[in-house]
């Protein structure tokens, strides 16, 4: 696996770090996810290059990207973002690839980029279902405000997990995922940062599936056979909207996903 400079785009106090790699005629920005940066692409680097030349982009509060609005960011906030960035590398067609929290960024764009997009591809992706924790976690200020407690107060938090689990109510897999994402206190950070700044992206799915049926763009999903973090059938909001699409569901869990699906491209 090459290394890959990053790089950095400026607008408006904001810092968006991306990784460019590879000379395909198409053009792919690609979102990872969570805890994640714009290096989880490179594994992939090789198949993805064969068509594409990939704009890998950390997302804000992962990486070196800065996000300097004291506004809570919104699908409008990221869109202009990302539409000075294409502007300035005068990018007028792409394709979309986006991995679990990455998957609601790029599930964003499709609500105003349709007519410049070729194909959206979804790997186990956020922001279709949403679970009842991250309602309950950030649908309210009572809400974040225990929720940022909890953090807080990790044996609390590891207990209620813990006896949700004995109860049938939490997979294991799921409790096990979250005591890795909580294990210090710069990833309880990123986990309250990323959950409650990030609560207003929120995809229109009614408005995509419009975009997406109305264009001769493709589409594909990718998930996993054991993913027990974004389950295949939390992609199912949206697929019973679509009129074409391809699924493909491997034989993994959720953190092995992007590179099988690299894999199929």
């Amino acid at each position: 696996m090459n290394s890959i400079p990053i790089s950095y785009f400026q607008a408006e106090g904001n810092q968006i770090a991306y990784r460019k790699f590879g000379c395909g005629r198409s053009i792919l920005l690609a979102f990872h996810g969570f805890g994640q940066t714009s290096q989880v692409y490179l594994p992939v680097q090789k198949q993805l290059s064969r068509e594409f030349t990939v704009f890998a982009i950390d997302l804000f509060f992962h990486g070196d990207s800065r996000y300097a609005d004291d506004q809570l960011l919104t699908n409008q906030n990221w869109n202009d973002l990302l539409r000075s960035f294409l502007k300035e590398q005068r990018i007028e067609r792409f394709s979309l690839m986006g991995f679990s929290l990455g998957g609601r960024f790029a599930l964003t764009m499709v609500e105003v980029f349709a007519d410049c997009l070729d194909q959206l591809m979804l790997i186990a992706p956020d922001g279709i279902t949403r679970s009842i924790w991250y309602r309950l976690a950030t649908g309210s200020a009572l809400g974040r405000s225990t929720f940022h407690y909890v953090l807080a107060h990790l044996p609390l938090l590891t207990t209620f997990g813990h006896t949700l689990t004995r109860l049938g109510l939490l997979n294991r897999t799921a409790m096990r995922f979250a005591e890795i994402s909580l294990a210090t206190s710069a990833r309880r950070e990123l986990v309250y940062k990323s959950w409650t700044q990030f609560r207003l992206i929120q995809p229109d799915l009614k408005l995509i599936s419009k975009n997406l049926n109305d264009r001769a763009i493709r589409v594909r999903f990718f998930t996993g056979a054991y993913d027990r973090i974004v389950p295949g059938s939390y992609i199912l909001p949206l697929t019973k909207r679509l009129q074409h699409y391809e699924l493909a569901v491997l034989e993994t869990g959720h953190n092995h996903l992007i590179e099988l699906a690299g894999e199929r491209l």
